[in-house]
């Protein structure tokens, strides 16, 4: 079992379990990698590049200290991973992420973002009472960091340690959509 999982195996988890499964435990890396993976790390490199020169306005905060890629770890919370950006006042730290299809607010998004927000309150010794994301655009969505999510977070990393832990593929929560989409379709055998 990891000893922390990346909060980004979340998002995997919340689209399919066995995203996470077929990454962690079979190690099923050299799988071509969908066109829109590609698409989202160019939004990346290109919201960096926006915000050398951007003001916090947009998040409706005056001031602030932008961290970019902040790695970040927390054993108490058994988490660890990479948020795009997090914006630092005094009272407060918001973490960011970048997302080229937050037209949708999705589950697994909103979670990553939530446990991005926890890893960011141990980090800083600040409140994360909201987190942005940031799409394609004028796109943005202020997400509450609320007790809820919180618990679920915590409830998704369990789920993943103990798949790890016990080393059974998990039941697929994917629709038929999700699976078309899917770089592990031809790894199920049940769809």
């Amino acid at each position: 079992m990891l000893s922390s999982v990346p909060a980004n195996l979340i998002r995997q988890w919340c689209y399919c379990p066995r995203v996470v499964y077929y990454q962690e435990m079979i190690e099923l890396r050299a799988i071509a990698r969908p066109a829109w993976v590609k698409q989202g790390e160019d939004f990346h490199q290109l919201e960096e590049k926006l915000w050398q020169r951007r003001n916090l306005s947009r998040f409706k905060l005056a001031s602030g200290k932008i961290h970019r890629n902040l790695a970040m770890r927390s054993d108490d919370l058994g988490l660890h991973g990479i948020v795009d950006m997090a914006v630092e006042t005094d009272e407060a730290v918001y973490p960011v992420e970048f997302k080229l299809s937050a037209s949708n607010k999705k589950r697994g998004d909103i979670l990553q973002l939530t446990a991005y927000a926890m890893l960011l309150e141990k980090h800083f010794s600040k409140s994360s009472p909201v987190g942005f994301l940031v799409g394609k655009g004028k796109v943005l969505h202020t997400i509450d960091m609320d007790t809820v999510r919180r618990r679920e977070v915590m409830t998704v990393t369990d789920e993943i340690g103990q798949m790890l832990l016990h080393g059974l593929k998990p039941e697929s929560s994917a629709t038929v959509v999700q699976c078309c989409a899917c770089e592990y379709v031809n790894f199920c055998n049940d769809r």
